[in-house]
């Protein structure tokens, strides 16, 4: 579904919720955001937002996920991506596309992703003097933050010489009018992308999509499919197909996209990481992360900006982590047979995970451990803890996971540490390598949440929160 039919489809079920005062991207809007997810799950439209001529749309997925990808509930979006899914195999970082092989298949030419003329007469080009990012809303959560933050657009890289592109979702720091910072994250496919451009001494052509269709997010996040193949997956767990546009870049773009910022990473430029703020309250920066000098804006006619804001739990990104742990699981199921579920802990930033396993057996143990790590990093390369709990533990309430952890945990025997290698592995603090913890009991635990220390309310956030409590209190009776 596009932004617009989103849009039509949550407020016909009650699930919209528009706010007309003027709002401020920096603190209001994630503040706002994140205290009314505590009382209701609609997603949230900021239509005058401070300075800025694009509205922002938040809190898309959280809860309602099915809705927003076109499903009854989450069992029916795994039992469609399971038809696809199982027809490919995981992909090395740099690999073609060969779903052009099963195109012929009645039911997947059915998704196919289209490629479609560009349409210009509803897009304003800004370019040139023009050029201003600035005008685009970008989030800050804290004033400790050095720069406004683009949260979860989509990426689309794209490398010529080689004919491969690479789409997913990543952090993008807004610096100036036409300079950005890409998080990139180590040993990611987009990583390779850009050393191997700087092997060939070629810049390497970037979109920053602002407002796609809801069914690309999750796929975007599965690094082991190519491009075409998350475009198919995208279209087949919303059962709606996919259409791209090429532009005169020669980049492939969502066809319905709301903004998109066109530009370049030219090889070995690269600046300092601003301060930023993660899932689990860090505040940290410094990393140099490849410069992003962009050549033109397209923007819809009155756009709208979709983000996610920054919370381990009531957030767009932390709920399609939920979903995309249950595809990673669909995908890596033969190499994890001893896997029940599993989930990654946004209150570490997703740097963890925590297995249900269904064995004791400690060379079992051992191998489901490796293998998990190993395999964990294809969905987030930072990850560098795994954590096997029995049967009997639910791996969704925090509290019970950090006391069976306390409570049954040796130090001496259930730990396994794997040194670290020689990449950084930022956001860490500080370098520990990679942990592997056999906690396989029944008993449970949780850190609290520290995300909420920054958030910084301003009087009339306060007092929008209020009357929007009241409205909805009154709506209810």
């Amino acid at each position: 579904m596009t932004i617009s039919d989103l849009l039509m489809a949550f407020s016909q079920r009650g699930k919209l919720l528009e706010i007309n005062n003027e709002v401020s991207p920096d603190f209001e809007i994630p503040w706002l955001s994140i205290e009314l997810a505590k009382h209701f799950d609609h997603a949230l439209l900021y239509s005058k937002v401070s300075g800025k001529t694009p509205r922002v749309l938040t809190n898309v997925f959280y809860k309602k996920i099915h809705l927003a990808l076109n499903a009854g509930s989450e069992e029916q979006i795994i039992n469609r991506a399971s038809r696809v899914v199982s027809l490919i195999e995981p992909l090395s970082p740099i690999q073609k596309d060969k779903l052009h092989l099963l195109a012929s298949l009645a039911w997947i030419a059915d998704y196919y992703p289209d490629v479609k003329e560009f349409q210009s007469s509803t897009i304003r080009v800004l370019q040139g003097y023009d050029l201003d990012l600035t005008l685009i809303p970008a989030l800050k959560h804290s004033s400790q933050e050095e720069y406004p933050v683009m949260t979860n657009p989509l990426i689309i890289a794209t490398l010529d010489s080689i004919d491969e592109t690479e789409i997913t979702v990543q952090r993008v720091q807004v610096v100036d009018e036409k300079t950005m910072l890409l998080h990139v994250p180590r040993n990611s496919r987009i990583q390779h992308l850009i050393e191997e451009a700087s092997r060939r001494g070629k810049p390497l052509k970037i979109a920053v999509v602002l407002g796609a269709p809801a069914s690309i997010y999750p796929p975007a996040f599965l690094s082991w499919l190519s491009f075409t193949e998350k475009l198919l997956l995208a279209g087949v767990i919303s059962e709606t197909k996919i259409a791209t546009t090429k532009l005169e870049d020669n980049i492939y773009v969502p066809s319905s996209f709301q903004t998109t910022v066109i530009g370049e990473i030219v090889p070995g430029d690269e600046r300092p990481e601003g301060k930023m703020l993660y899932e689990n309250g860090d505040i940290l920066g410094g990393t140099p992360m490849p410069v992003i000098h962009a050549k033109k804006i397209l923007m819809e006619s009155n756009p709208i900006i979709y983000y996610s804001t920054i919370h381990p739990t009531q957030s767009d990104i932390a709920e399609l982590f939920r979903l995309v742990e249950k595809l990673f699981l669909l995908n890596y199921k033969n190499l994890l047979p001893n896997v029940i579920d599993l989930t990654f802990l946004g209150n570490d930033a997703f740097r963890t995970v925590v297995a249900k396993v269904n064995t004791f057996k400690r060379e079992k143990l051992i191998n489901t451990g490796i293998n998990l790590l190993s395999l964990s990093k294809t969905l987030n390369p930072y990850t560098d803890t795994i954590i096997l709990v029995g049967t009997n533990t639910n791996i969704h309430n925090h509290l019970q996971l950090l006391k069976t952890i306390i409570e049954n945990v040796d130090p001496d025997k259930d730990v396994i540490k794997i040194p670290q290698q020689d990449y950084e592995t930022f956001p860490r603090r500080s370098g520990r390598g990679s942990l592997i913890i056999f906690a396989t009991s029944q008993k449970e635990g949780e850190k609290p949440e520290s995300v909420y220390s920054y958030l910084e309310p301003t009087s009339r956030s306060q007092k929008i929160f209020g009357e929007i409590l009241d409205k909805l209190a009154r709506q209810s009776t």
